[in-house]
């Protein structure tokens, strides 16, 4: 039986938008996997990123953050204050994974028993992928599941909390009864980098 050339395009054509509506169905269950409140503030996809100098960290304490004054008004954009990078000594105590996909932890400071929340966003996310930090975001991902845990979403406790070095980006997020979270809602996010201390 012979078939036309015009079915075999129309077939080839149908076959093509399947695919490609697959493929698009895909992209969009990830993306609704990740995050929205002040998503691209928390994943370094604002145009505002150009303002953070990557190369000035400042050394902080989880004291230090917890003991910042909240803004008045939370905006979608940037704020100044959630520009500089800093690097903080801390313990890990406990982490779990967010319905947004990023890895929640929560750290305690060194001499002190106040805790805040620093965040490890999921390089699988398509915007995450688009960023100028993709690269790092992913090491650090992976380094994280290999040396701490892999993440749930219940909230995994170490039996020995690590002490490590953060370093990461202040960020100011919405309370919302968050495990850990500091009282004025300083959290670090993105973390950029972690080192356990010996």
């Amino acid at each position: 039986m012979k078939i036309s050339m015009t079915y075999c395009c129309l077939l080839a054509l149908q076959l093509f938008s399947c695919n490609s509506n697959k493929q698009e169905k895909i992209k969009q269950e990830i993306e609704q996997d990740c995050g929205e409140e002040r998503w691209n503030v928390k994943t370094l996809s604002d145009d505002d990123t150009a303002f953070i100098n990557f190369d000035c960290i400042i050394q902080s304490t989880v004291y230090d953050q917890i003991k910042l004054t909240t803004p008045y008004n939370i905006l979608d954009s940037r704020l100044v204050s959630e520009t500089p990078v800093y690097s903080i000594d801390c313990y890990i105590l406990e982490y779990k994974e967010e319905e947004d996909r990023d890895i929640h932890v929560i750290i305690q400071g060194i001499n002190t028993d106040e805790t805040m929340v620093i965040e490890i966003v999921n390089p699988e996310c398509s915007s995450i992928k688009r960023t100028s930090r993709y690269n790092q975001l992913k090491e650090l991902y992976e380094w994280f599941t290999r040396n701490i845990g892999i993440p749930t979403n219940s909230f995994i406790s170490l039996d020995k909390p690590k002490l490590a070095t953060i370093t990461g980006i202040g960020f100011w997020d919405f309370l919302h009864g968050q495990n850990g979270m500091a009282e004025n809602g300083r959290e670090i996010h993105p973390v950029l980098s972690m080192k356990l201390k010996l």
